[in-house]
């Protein structure tokens, strides 16, 4: 009996180890934010030449790399 305690108390400060190390390591990679996902330019006549500016930030502590975008 007191082996299977001392086997489940083992095992559950191994599952907290794990799981606090794969965060750490999330911290400490580049994390995109956008301040607005979608934008509605509600009616355009045809012809007329429209843009709009998303701002991304870096919540990350590594160096965000933007490689390739595409139009959704």
């Amino acid at each position: 009996m007191r082996r299977c305690w001392l086997v489940g108390t083992i095992s559950i400060f191994l599952f907290a180890l794990c799981g606090h190390s794969s965060l750490a390591q999330e911290a400490r990679s580049p994390k995109m934010v956008l301040k607005e996902q979608v934008f509605d330019f509600k009616e355009v006549k045809e012809g007329d030449i429209i843009s709009h500016s998303f701002k991304a930030f870096n919540h990350g502590n590594e160096t965000l790399r933007i490689l390739r975008v595409r139009p959704g």
